[in-house]
């Protein structure tokens, strides 16, 4: 459709200025010269568009690759503006090593004296590298040294005195060809069933692994929010649609791609499609909102502020013999305990209770007893007890509740446990009894799907519970979900839910989600790298790690500091600003980038621009970001976005990497076009050597 608009716009300058004639045809004889995507090779130009001036001569033949230099050029007559601009346009985006323009001046016109070129990403916006750059009345070699392009504008002023071009030809530099996947991407473009969605991460559903041009059978996806429904295949329109918030994909390597190879999966309620993965274990006033970092702020801190608005921040019973016990997976020292108590309605708080640790859940001694004073009941409100623990070495902590200020009800705010290097804990919580009501707030909870590992046969995969304010919708926690793996598919009817640490509210007021991209690098250093980022005055990369055995214990982890390795998850260093909330990073094996960690983003979530960094190390340091793409759907696409782009390594090939992004809509009304709501692909592919 984007070319045939291009092309229906190019036909109209043309007849509005009535501006090419034909000269006596010159036949262009084929030679030999095969495009090869080498180091050195003549670039094939595609198109030529020359909007503004009335020229002469024959256009096909001007950008015949076996075109011999010295014939057919083009002729500049007039122009409607100062200037004459031609548009050479690519298949693909290149890097041009140099362009080559031979400008002999002749008695039938005038040579070129200078030019301005321009190059662009997308054939929408461009950027000028050259201003008045002087021509030789003969053959000119202009560096542009890798620049990216797929369309090239070279800008001179007209004369009164005819003027021509007799060659201008493009050579093919070191570097990477952007090309557009149409055929992966149409094969998402779906009009029965699953018809769209958003969020795409992939997976090798025989080995695991983040390995690059693994041999394998199915690649699984998953996705967030998604259409299921009929679309018009004629127009695009959707038919009827019901939006669920997450589902599955699978596709078959058997044989060459085509879009009959992928499938589609997701839950059915009474014929009525819902979503694969919903957060119904984990909302509600549960013991496990005690240990998160929802509703308070900073997290995992002592100095931490708790609303007073329980929206699934808090855990409240209507049983007032209780106990909430709590396991941190192995023993460990522990220096002090924090309590806040209930706070939406102070009254429901713990009055009394009974300390307990244990280190096999079995045989428990008491500590002491504790009197819990009232929370304020304001909002932002400071803890109400501080326990010393006297380094005391425990695996289990018991809090047996005595009484509460109610009759009926009681409740607690946060807990917050500190070891004896002062690192917050994090811990499986259950209660005997809890509320599991939801609110207004809770009842628009809903999982959108990070991305995920893959560990003997269990995909553990990291989605962001989101719940609706207003308007606006606002994450609260970033989970974990586990799910088996059976016959190459997510076997999503045994999962099994857990709480994280994975999202925090630190002390300088940035918020810190984990969970954005994960790389197995079991096959280099043993560990598996989660990666997230900071909202603060912008959006920054962070990066944790763990050993595949310790996924389910979270006090194991390590968040890099920017000098080294810390426990506490506050401590995460800013690493390079303007990621997305959906990012990649790639271990490159060979190749021109052996040896590099790619870290391959969206800048700033929704620009529109894809790009790559390079490190030597998982951590960093960053380079600067390499654009290498500029997405087009908002120029043809109603009100439309673009974001979260990644490399998946599932899908690639050394040299030939795949990198996914996502298209929306900022008007509701708009998602009745089909085209709008499904991933779109690229590829990155290596210039070969000669």
């Amino acid at each position: 459709m984007k070319k045939n608009i291009l092309s229906l716009l190019v036909v109209c300058l043309l007849l509005l200025s009535a501006c090419q004639k034909q000269l006596e045809p010159i036949v262009i004889e084929e030679t030999n010269y095969v495009f090869t995507e080498t180091v050195g090779d003549k670039i094939e130009v595609k198109e030529i568009v020359i909007p503004y001036s009335e020229t002469e001569g024959q256009i096909d033949n001007f950008i015949n690759i076996h075109k011999p230099k010295d014939i057919n050029p083009i002729y500049f007559v007039s122009s409607s503006i100062k200037t004459h601009q031609v548009l050479f346009i690519f298949e693909n985006i290149y890097p041009i090593d140099y362009i080559s323009i031979y400008n002999p001046e002749g008695e039938d016109a005038l040579a070129i004296e200078d030019v301005d070129i321009d190059v662009s990403l997308n054939t929408l916006s461009y950027d000028r590298i050259f201003q008045d750059y002087a021509l030789d009345k003969s053959d000119n070699q202009i560096k542009l040294g890798g620049t990216m392009a797929k369309s090239i504008k070279i800008t001179f002023n007209q004369k009164d005195e005819k003027q021509k071009i007799t060659d201008v030809s493009f050579y093919l530099n070191d570097g990477i060809i952007i090309k557009e996947d149409i055929d992966m991407s149409d094969a998402f473009l779906r009009y029965e069933g699953w018809t769209g969605a958003d969020g795409i991460f992939t997976f090798d559903l025989n080995h695991g692994g983040d390995q690059i041009g693994l041999s394998h059978d199915t690649t699984g996806f998953i996705f967030s929010d998604t259409f299921v429904g009929e679309v018009y295949e004629n127009n695009k329109l959707r038919k009827s649609s019901v939006m669920i918030n997450n589902s599955f994909g699978y596709l078959s390597h058997d044989g060459p791609f085509n879009r009959n190879q992928l499938s589609f999966d997701y839950d059915m309620n009474n014929g009525i499609a819902t979503s694969v993965i919903k957060p119904d274990q984990l909302i509600g006033s549960r013991a496990r909102n005690l240990l998160d970092s929802d509703g308070i702020m900073p997290s995992y801190d002592r100095n931490g502020l708790l609303s007073n608005i329980n929206e699934g921040t808090m855990w409240l019973s209507n049983q007032i013999n209780n106990e909430l016990i709590i396991d941190l997976k192995e023993e460990i020292k522990l220096s002090s305990l924090f309590l806040w108590n209930f706070n939406e309605t102070k009254t429901y708080g713990v009055k009394d209770f009974n300390l307990y640790v244990s280190s096999d859940n079995s045989s428990y001694t008491l500590l002491d007893h504790y009197e819990l004073e009232q929370a304020s009941g304001n909002n932002q409100s400071p803890y109400q007890l501080e326990i010393n623990l006297n380094d005391i070495e425990a695996r289990y902590i018991k809090i047996e509740i005595l009484s509460s200020y109610d009759e009926t009800y009681v409740g607690l705010g946060k807990i917050l446990i500190l070891d004896t290097n002062q690192n917050p804990l994090f811990g499986e919580i259950t209660a005997t009894h809890e509320i599991t009501d939801q609110t207004v707030n809770e009842q628009t909870s809903r999982y959108w799907l990070q991305d995920g590992v893959i560990i003997d046969n269990q995909l553990y995969v990291f989605p962001i519970l989101v719940k609706d304010e207003g308007e606006i919708f606002k994450v609260h926690h970033v989970s974990m979900v586990e799910i088996p793996i059976v016959d190459q598919r997510f076997d999503y009817k045994h999962q099994n839910f857990y709480s994280t640490p994975l999202m925090t509210h630190t002390p300088d007021g940035g918020v810190i989600y984990f969970g954005a991209g994960l790389m197995d690098h079991r096959e280099v250093d043993g560990y598996i790298y989660i990666y997230g980022y900071k909202d603060l005055e912008g959006r920054r990369l962070t990066v944790g790690r763990f050993l595949p055995e310790d996924i389910k214990d979270y006090n194991k982890w390590m968040y890099f500091d920017g000098q080294g390795w810390s426990k506490n998850i506050n401590d995460s260093a800013s690493l390079i600003d303007k990621v997305s909330a959906e990012l990649s990073v790639t271990y490159i094996t060979e190749g021109m980038f052996e040896g590099k960690y790619m870290l391959t983003v969206m800048e700033d979530t929704t620009s529109g621009k894809i790009s790559y960094s390079l490190a030597d190390t998982p951590v960093g340091p960053f380079s600067d970001y390499t654009l290498i793409y500029q997405t087009t759907e908002g120029s043809y696409l109603r009100d439309a976005f673009t974001y979260n782009a990644k490399l998946h390594p599932n899908l690639s090939e050394p040299g030939n990497f795949v990198i996914s992004y996502n298209v929306n809509t900022r008007s509701a009304g708009a998602l009745s076009d089909a085209r709008i709501y499904y991933p779109r692909f690229i590829r990155m592919v290596e210039v070969k050597k000669r």
